[in-house]
């Protein structure tokens, strides 16, 4: 199926193999070069000056990019290789001194440890939770892990490892809340993660529920509250549950080979709506109920089997359309794309018993190999659907495609044609018809230009004098009425498309703002969450607070009421007592002194050693008597200190 209005634009990217969709840009690895190759399509009217822009990065990658993946902001691109992740910080300012002259960081997202000696291990699958948060799936230590990691530009490490959620243990807890029975089967090897998702609850948008699928068809889902992100909690409480029961039985998954499976997740409704592949061309749509905490179902509404089934033929890619909740967009290995749109929404809101039935449209096929599908947004069309496809004989050539197939949502408006006047075979004789009084009036109009060459159909009359007959007048009349309805419906089919242009321009911008005003409304209701979690923080701590000083006001008059008050008589006392100590103290040194003096003396005679000591006895006795005293104050003012 091809498109009027589609646009074709020639790749010259060599090395470039790999690619992702941003809001209004196109991205490319340059595996060559280990530079990014940003290429703007926010104006589609100058499409031969297009801004093309290389990033070079600050590492290089050692092995080969497969994918790559932009967060929500586009503030940070994942370069997806087989075994790591390499995170590049896009520079936020659109104003650069030269092309290619800013270089991005680049940071590694490091290996968990493991107890497997085994380095053949892949990785199996990438989500960014938020724009900052990451959950990733390894082969090793095991497919049933998810790592979830949070990305810190500012720290030098710039990634943290948080925590590991565990998919498909059989804990009571599983068994009792999934409403599923516990049916397993021994097999010499557990089911690998094959495919991660997620979507929020339109309702309050502060739930994610992250799906997981496994090569069994387990489907396995987590609640993760959003604000414990925003908050900074390093550890949350939420696991998974499952595997979830698919309603009604006929449509139950277990057992099929999902390895090859996609799955994407839509939350048009207050119930969100999760689409998987069963096999290689079968699409099942199912909505979540959740009849009561940690309890979910996955009930069928339909099952599409796309229109085209060719042998072997798989579907490639699901990618959702932002702006139109209810469509999506998948590919198949024939290089066909198809244009779903789901119709039974209004009714499942309304709880009707007559469901309409899923419109799946066929874009196009392509002769070429389909290697990207994505969507862009433009200043002065609107919204795309772009195509990247390479030629099987030169897989070098690349050409990117960019259709705007029209959706149901606005063909009661698009599809209304402006009505217009058609003129067939039948317009002579109409013509002859003509009442009197009209051809009156057009020869009038005709008399007051003489610069209008009066051209007659009779080869007869030679002289201009000549009246021209009422029948060559009115072929003439109809010859240039149906020239001028064909201009005019010429220009009337032009301002037709021109309107569905801007028509699709202005609903794709009032999408994209609705969007906007959600999305702000939601950080606004996070901001005045996180405020009135603050302010009873700031309560409680002020409580505390005024709790803690009449606490310290307290001790301290019971210290004050048990501490003495000193006199005046008892700090004379004390004051005394220093200069005693004071005196003492220099007796002391002076019976020293006069001790040596004794001693040095020579006995000149026998009756100079017996002199009278009773002078030298009564001094020791005096002395004595006035340390005995001092004592014996010291020990009653201790007694007076211990008291205080």
């Amino acid at each position: 199926m091809s498109f009027s209005n589609s646009i074709r634009i020639p790749l010259v990217l060599p090395n470039v193999d790999v690619f992702t969709f941003g809001e209004s840009s196109l991205f490319g690895y340059d595996s060559s070069n280990n530079c990014l190759i940003v290429y703007s399509l926010i104006e589609l009217n100058n499409r031969n000056d297009q801004l093309i822009d290389h990033l070079h990065l600050s590492s290089s990658p050692t092995s080969s990019i497969r994918r790559l993946i932009l967060n929500p902001d586009e503030t940070i691109l994942a370069l997806i290789a087989d075994k790591t992740v390499y995170l590049v910080y896009l520079p936020q300012s659109n104003s650069s001194p030269s092309k290619g002259s800013r270089l991005c960081p680049v940071n590694i997202i490091p290996s968990l440890p493991s107890n497997s000696t085994s380095i053949y291990y892949f990785l199996i699958d990438f989500v960014w939770l938020s724009s900052i948060h990451i959950v990733i799936v390894y082969s090793k230590p095991s497919s049933s892990e998810c790592h979830l990691y949070k990305v810190r530009p500012s720290k030098p490490d710039g990634i943290e490892y948080l925590q590991t959620f565990y998919v498909g243990s059989s804990s009571t807890k599983e068994r009792r809340h999934s409403g599923k029975p516990n049916k397993r089967i021994s097999l010499d090897q557990s089911s690998d993660i094959v495919k991660l998702d997620l979507v929020k609850r339109k309702q309050d948008f502060e739930l994610i529920l992250l799906f997981a699928m496994k090569t069994d068809g387990d489907i396995f889902i987590m609640e993760i509250d959003q604000n414990q992100l925003v908050n900074n909690e390093k550890r949350m409480t939420s696991e998974f549950v499952g595997p979830i029961c698919i309603l009604p039985s006929a449509f139950d998954n277990y057992g099929a080979d999902h390895s090859h499976s996609s799955l994407i997740c839509l939350s048009c409704l207050s119930y969100p709506i999760v689409i998987f592949t069963r096999d290689k061309c079968q699409i099942n749509e199912c909505i979540v109920l959740n009849p009561s905490i940690e309890q979910y179902y996955l009930f069928t509404i339909d099952s599409i089997c796309l229109p085209i089934n060719e042998n072997n033929q798989i579907i490639k890619s699901m990618i959702v359309d932002k702006l139109n909740s209810n469509i999506y967009y998948v590919y198949d290995s024939s290089s066909n794309i198809y244009s779903i749109e789901i119709l039974w929404i209004d009714q499942i809101e309304e709880k009707q018993k007559k469901i309409p039935l899923t419109n799946v449209q066929h874009l196009i096929k392509s002769n070429d190999i389909i290697q990207q599908i994505g969507l862009i947004q433009t200043n002065n069309k609107g919204q795309w659907l772009a195509i990247i496809t390479k030629t099987q004989i030169n897989q070098q050539q690349k050409e990117l495609i960019l259709i705007r197939p029209r959706s149901l949502s606005l063909t009661s408006v698009t599809s209304t044609p402006i009505k217009s006047i058609p003129l067939t075979g039948t317009t002579t004789s109409k013509t002859s018809n003509l009442s009197s009084e009209f051809i009156h009036r057009i020869r009038k109009i005709l008399a007051r230009d003489r610069s209008l060459p009066n051209k007659t159909l009779t080869s007869l009359s030679s002289s201009t004098t000549n009246v021209i007959s009422d029948s060559d007048f009115e072929r003439n009349i109809s010859k240039l009425l149906t020239l001028v309805s064909e201009q005019y419906i010429e220009k009337q089919e032009d301002v037709r498309e021109e309107l569905e242009n801007k028509q699709r321009f202005l609903y794709d911008f009032q999408q994209t703002q609705l969007i906007a005003n959600q999305e702000l409304s939601q950080k606004i209701e996070q901001i005045q969450q996180k405020f009135q979690t603050l302010n009873q923080q700031y309560q409680q701590e002020l409580a505390r607070r005024k709790y803690l000083s009449s606490e310290v006001d307290d001790l301290l008059s019971v210290i004050e009421q048990h501490t003495p008050v000193v006199s005046d008589a008892e700090k004379l006392m004390h004051e005394q007592l220093k200069r005693y100590q004071i005196q003492i103290n220099s007796l002391q040194e002076k019976i020293s002194l006069l001790q040596q003096y004794i001693t040095r003396q020579e006995p000149f005679n026998e009756n100079q050693q017996q002199i009278d000591k009773s002078p030298m006895e009564h001094i020791s006795t005096f002395v004595e008597y006035y340390r005995n005293q001092i004592d014996q104050m010291k020990k009653q003012l201790q007694t007076i200190d211990h008291n205080k």
